[in-house]
């Protein structure tokens, strides 16, 4: 073994290396240093830019959380390589922040991750942006920025995904995005966008997924659009304004699990080759001219939506073999034929089912709804449906949307349906549905249920009060606070269901509600024949916004308590028999719009003030005894606030007092007349008979009784 060991000789030749390094290498390492110092100056200085261009930070993150006290890597929504110590992400979405972007964001030279969205930035991108040449990650959505997408943004060769959705982005896409050759994903959705979509997206090999959702973007779809795509698997091109034909080469790509082209001018037929599609999961066609028959679809859909076209035929049958379907909507087309009972096959797997406004038939089938039915929303509405309600309804236990509204169905009221807690609307308006509404039997019944419209039918009896004392989601249903909320729900990361196309009577027109507001709590009981008195109940239903017992035999007057209602927009209650005043608390209905009580007996002073002031004649017409604004009809001194009907009584009785008394102060001056004057003779001899035969037979009478 051979060990070198140092010697003294050896350490002394050698120890004038170390101070010969130090003087060789600090010149290199003081100037590394100073290099880092610089480069993380930098990208301090270029975020402390962004910093002053926020012209709002309501939590304050970036005024206590960015302090050049603390390194720059400290900051909040700021992370730094481990190497260079360089700002390699900055993440500051769903900050509620307010302010531009400046030029010197494009100075953050190492920056792979951005993402502001969620925010209010406004103004135009700085073409700087197009210095990061490092960005694999740009998510500027959600926010207020104008103006057209900077072409330089095709630069950024290594980007990744690009989202820049729900903007207001104008002009064209740059051709120029067809550099991004690494681009995986391309989410443009919410703009302004218009023209024809750039060929040279398409030609972006890596894309996944491609979103351009409402924007104006015009013209055919390409006939090889998907040829060079072979990792698409998302294609949504709805809200737009393109037309023709669908190609058929669309269909050529069996990894396509998402296609969305509602909303748009297409039209034709669809393509057979629809059913190539062995992985497609959701197909949406709604709201275009497509015509012809219902093609097969791939077992594997769960997403059918080919509603508000002009389709034809009947349903077919080949749509009962879809095990996995959630969701079918072929709503508003011109179908025919009755509704297929193997459709009952589906409940255990479908949600949703739409049928409304065709040309169907028949009658609803009873094995349509089997145990462990999983339905949450039905409309069969405007098919003309024949027949009752079968009680298989009940074995839907989630069922929260159920629209049976203009049919011919003919049936009792379905009390039983107070068992599905989960039922938020019914809709049973225009059929033949008659008799009273008994009063539910569990307290329970109907808690969930905020919309309720049993409009023209022929019910009968009194308003049920029990009914309206279980009501609880409009007894303490959402103020009018917050945001807009539509009832809708999330079953997975791509697909959002939203509940659309409630029809109702609201504020005196009938609409057609493309979203149904959780605030919107509706009952309309109008045109059935139901008599007696409006329940003082109905004042606790807090959240009600239309309410509507119009064309029915109500009487009595109109109660006090409906005065707090505080949220109610349309009150209506017209032809009726209403009697009484028109209570002076309505003054306190701040948010009332509509309010027709004409064509009762109504009586007395118009309320003035608050939205009273606003409504006009035709609010009232029909009631001859109110007075005042807007009628011309003026209150004096109280005179004509009574009744019509009491009116006419103290007009009979005062006659009548009349006649009588004049008849007995000429009775009284005539008798006083011919008494002292002895004429006219023949009356004297009359009243002589007279008096002559009564007292001879009461002295006859006295005789007897001695």
């Amino acid at each position: 073994m051979i060990c070198l060991i140092p010697t003294p000789n050896l350490m002394r030749k050698t120890g004038f290396l170390l101070p010969l390094m130090v003087v060789v290498l600090l010149p290199t390492f003081g100037a590394t240093l100073s290099a880092d110092s610089q480069n993380i100056t930098t990208d301090q200085l270029a975020l402390l830019a962004l910093k002053s261009h926020v012209s709002h930070d309501p939590g304050n993150l970036l005024a206590t959380g960015w302090s050049t006290s603390t390194s720059v890597c400290n900051w909040i929504g700021v992370t730094c390589g481990s190497r260079h110590h360089r700002v390699i992400a900055l993440n500051l979405s769903g900050m509620g922040l307010v302010g531009t972007i400046q030029p010197h964001l494009g100075n953050l030279s190492f920056l792979a991750w951005l993402n502001i969205s969620h925010n209010s930035f406004h103004g135009s991108l700085p073409i700087e942006l197009a210095n990061l040449r490092r960005l694999k990650y740009l998510d500027l959505g959600h926010n207020s920025f104008r103006g057209e997408i900077p072409s330089t943004i095709g630069n950024l060769s290594k980007l990744e995904k690009l989202n820049l959705n729900d903007n207001d982005f104008e002009g064209q896409i740059p051709t120029a995005i067809g550099n991004l050759s690494n681009l995986e994903i391309l989410f443009l959705d919410d703009n302004q966008l218009s023209g024809s979509i750039p060929s040279s997206i398409f030609n972006l090999s890596s894309l996944q997924k491609i979103s351009l959702r409402s924007n104006k973007f015009s013209g055919h779809l390409l006939s090889d659009m998907l040829d060079h795509l072979p990792q698409l698997w998302l294609l949504y091109l709805s809200g737009n304004q393109l037309s023709g034909k669908i190609p058929t080469s669309l269909f050529k790509r069996k990894e396509l699990q998402y296609m969305a082209l509602n909303n748009n001018q297409l039209e034709g037929t669809i393509p057979l080759e629809v059913g190539n599609l062995t992985s497609l999961i959701s197909f949406d066609i709604y709201h275009n001219n497509f015509v012809g028959r219902i093609p097969t679809m791939p077992l594997s859909l769960r997403w059918l939506d080919v509603s508000q076209n002009k389709l034809n035929g009947e349903i077919p049958l080949s749509i009962c073999n879809l095990s996995s379907i959630k969701e079918i909507d072929v709503s508003e087309n011109n179908l025919d034929g009755i509704i297929p009972e193997c459709f009952g096959n589906l409940s255990l797997s479908l949600l949703h089912m739409n049928l409304y406004i065709n040309n169907l038939h028949g009658k609803i089938p009873r094995t349509f709804f089997p145990k462990g039915c999983l339905l949450r929303s039905l409309r069969i509405n405007s098919i003309q449906l024949e027949g009752p309600i079968p009680q298989s309804f009940a074995n839907c236990k989630d069922l929260e949307v159920l629209d049976l509204g203009n049919n011919k169905l003919n049936d009792t009221f379905p009390n039983w349906l107070g068992n599905l807690t989960n039922l938020q609307i019914l809709i049973m308006r225009s059929n033949r549905f008659y008799g009273h509404i008994a009063n539910p039997e569990v307290a329970s019944s109907f808690s969930h249920l905020w919309v309720i419209d049993l409009s023209d039918n022929d019910f009968s009896g009194c308003l049920p009060t029990k009914f309206f004392e279980n009501l609880h989601a409009i007894i303490n249903g959402i103020e009018k606070k917050g945001r807009a909320e539509y009832m809708a729900y999330e079953p997975t990361d791509m697909i959002l269901y939203t509940e659309e196309a409630l029809f109702i009577t609201f504020k005196g027109l009938k609409y057609k509600l493309k979203g149904i507001l959780t605030t919107l709590k509706v009952i309309d009981f109008s045109k059935n024949r139901f008599n007696e008195e409006i329940p003082e109940i109905l004042g606790k239903l807090g959240s009600l916004v239309v309410l509507n017992l119009s064309h029915n035999i109500l009487t009595g007057p109109i109660p006090s308590s409906l005065s707090n209602l505080s949220n109610l927009e349309s009150l209506d209650l017209s032809s009726n028999k209403l009697q009484g005043r028109i209570p002076a608390q309505f003054v306190n209905l701040k948010f009332l719009e509509v309010l027709d009580l004409s064509w009762n007996n109504l009586m007395g002073l118009i309320p003035r003030g608050s939205q009273f002031d606003t409504f006009t004649n035709d609010s009232y017409i029909g009631n001859l005894g109110l007075c005042g604004f807007p009628l011309s009809k003026d209150c004096d001194n109280d005179r004509d606030l009574k009744s019509p009907d009491k009116k006419r009584e103290l007009n009979w009785k005062f006659s009548i007092l009349m006649g009588y008394g004049c008849g007995v102060l000429f009775g009284l001056s005539m008798g006083y007349i011919v008494f002292t004057t002895g004429k006219p003779f023949w009356f004297i001899q009359i009243i002589d008979r007279v008096q002559q035969k009564y007292v001879g037979r009461k002295n006859r009478r006295s005789g007897g009784r001695k």
